[in-house]
């Protein structure tokens, strides 16, 4: 009102009524206010809502993992399985089986360009090859702080486990003859894509949906961490460092005659160069623990559908061959093992539990 009364008893002025009377709300509207529409527990109701309704259609991953996804047609897919393949292989031929996770980025990164996704693909995952390529240098430090490993308690469990024998050198007798069989090839083989199967997994997960991914990628690197941290705190000795000092029966090298044989390089590149080895780091083993985070995740994804069978039986057999592999090979106790997969167990479900506790999509 423009002619407002000077005092609260002077008259107001008489309404013309042919004066057009202005249109608009008379209620306050949501933007008028000083506060959010929504207080914070209901917003994040809304949020909670907005990612299950995504989860539950399969289309995508609420508001706060990014965009849906659209369908991949199968021309498409077919285009990006052949990238993937090519890469692969240009990479083996080059480097053999000695795919470092920053060698292997670029080969996840072929099929990630032919489905219009690099930059997204980049964004996501150099962070996580980043902090892998730390927990590399990190199982290294911990080897320079403490180079010295226990060689007895782990032994020790594992003769009293089986009654006094050790199963790498029982396995040794029964099969190894002092020349490469198809089978040393395969089991040598098997230890070496020890960091390939979990970055394809990630990769698969990640074209699902990317909250599904960062769940993957978070436990992993937990389990990772996990692992660098005791492998400070016990440094613990494999079988073939036992043999070596005279403690079992000897221990032949099936993965160091497939090296040395093989026409194909074993280089592990400029990057890899620049980190610290550690040549024991057998508790826990990683081997086992990566192989059965690995089955964990394809089962708890198949379990609901009708291909839970077609999925959960070819994914457990990874982590058996994966342990027989270790075990013939020298790499690792059976007890090594054990604790590798308490291990993986404590971070799935751990990382799972504070997934749901955040409200985030699983």
């Amino acid at each position: 009102m423009k002619d407002r009364p000077k005092h609260e008893l002077e008259a107001l002025r008489a309404v013309d009524p042919r004066v057009a009377i202005e249109g608009g709300a008379v209620a306050p509207q949501p933007g008028d206010l000083g506060v959010a529409a929504l207080v914070r527990g209901e917003r994040r109701a809304e949020e909670r809502r907005a990612q299950r309704d995504g989860q539950e259609t399969g289309d995508g991953d609420g508001g706060r993992w990014g965009p849906p996804r659209t369908a991949i047609d199968g021309r498409t897919a077919a285009l990006a399985g052949a990238a993937f393949a090519i890469a692969l292989l240009a990479q083996v031929l080059t480097f053999g089986l000695s795919l470092t996770p920053d060698r292997y980025l670029f080969v996840l990164l072929a099929p990630a360009l032919v489905l219009g996704r690099g930059r997204r693909f980049l964004l996501d995952f150099v962070p996580f090859v980043v902090l892998i390529v730390l927990y590399e240098e990190s199982r290294g430090i911990a080897h320079t702080l403490h180079p010295h490993p226990f060689y007895a308690p782990q032994l020790d469990a594992e003769k009293a486990l089986f009654l006094g024998h050790v199963p790498s050198v029982d396995l040794q007798d029964w099969l190894w003859t002092g020349s490469l069989h198809w089978y040393d090839e395969f089991l040598s083989g098997m230890t070496r894509i020890h960091f390939i199967v979990p970055p394809t997994l990630a990769f698969g997960l990640w074209l699902r949906r990317r909250a599904l991914f960062y769940r993957f990628a978070a436990t992993l690197l937990v389990l990772s961490y996990a692992g660098a941290l005791t492998f400070w705190l016990f440094p613990a000795a494999p079988p073939w460092a036992a043999a070596e000092r005279g403690l079992i029966p000897f221990l032949a090298n099936p993965a160091g005659v497939q090296a040395a044989t093989s026409p194909l390089p074993t280089d592990s590149g400029p990057v890899y160069r620049l980190v610290d080895g550690n040549p024991y780091a057998a508790v826990p083993s990683l081997h086992g623990g990566y192989s059965l985070l690995v089955f964990l995740f394809l089962a708890t994804l198949a379990w609901r559908t009708r291909w839970r069978w077609w999925v959960i039986v070819p994914a457990a057999a990874y982590p058996i061959i994966q342990s027989i592999a270790v075990v013939y090979t020298g790499n690792h106790y059976v007890v090594d093992l054990l604790i590798g997969f308490c291990y993986a167990l404590a971070a799935f479900y751990g990382v799972l539990r504070f997934w749901r506790w955040r409200g985030w999509p699983v």
